[in-house]
Parts: C-alpha cells; sequence; structure tokens
C-alpha cells in the first residue's frame, strides 16, 4: 500500500472520505509497483464542486499529476483514480514494450 497524505484546502476531510481515497488510489500500487506515495488535495469550490489534485511520485523522476472537479468529492475521486491509472497502465505499456523489435511489439498489442 503506497504512504497516501491528504489535504483538505477550505474543507475538513471526514474518516469516511479517507478511507475511501486509500481505498480507491491505494488499488493503483497494482499499476506500477514503484508508487510509494501519493498526495491528494481537496478543494472545496467556492460556488460549488469541489475540485481533487492527485500527485504520485514515482522512481526515476517520474511524476503523474490528475486533476478533477466534479459536484460531490467520491466523484472526483473517482475521476481522478481513473486519470491515474490510465496514466500508469501507459507508462507500464511503455516500458513492457521497451527494448522489443517493432514486429514482436505488434503482436504482443494484438
Amino acid at each position: 500500500m503506497p504512504d497516501i497524505q491528504i489535504t483538505g484546502v477550505h474543507y475538513e476531510v471526514s474518516d469516511r472520505v479517507r478511507a475511501y481515497i486509500v481505498e480507491k488510489l491505494g488499488a493503483l500500487k497494482k499499476y506500477h509497483a514503484g508508487l510509494h506515495k501519493i498526495h491528494v488535495t481537496i478543494h472545496q469550490g467556492e460556488r460549488a464542486g469541489y475540485r481533487v489534485d492527485v500527485e504520485m511520485h514515482l522512481p526515476h523522476g517520474k511524476d503523474i499529476i490528475a486533476h478533477d472537479l466534479e459536484q460531490t468529492v467520491y466523484a472526483a475521486v473517482d475521476v481522478v483514480a481513473d486519470k491515474c491509472a490510465a496514466q500508469l497502465r501507459r507508462i507500464h505499456d511503455k516500458h513492457a514494450h521497451h527494448g522489443m523489435r517493432h514486429g514482436e511489439r505488434e503482436r504482443a498489442i494484438a
């Protein structure tokens, strides 16, 4: 399980929201073994909605950053988790196919 730091800006992070974030973002470890630290910031919107920012620090200086603005915190966390998973999958696929010749990549993808 990666270390997940959660911060609220003009928002008090409840235990329920904290547990939800840990559940959703903790599952991202399966996409990259080097994922050890995640920083989540929740901003309560001035008018309506919540903005969730996620920063993930990977080895070798790679960082993944995702943001989303939704009406509920839970919806924003869901969308951000999906964005992070897509970026981690892209990085994994890029490294998995690194070093293969062109024909081997096409067979691996198909």
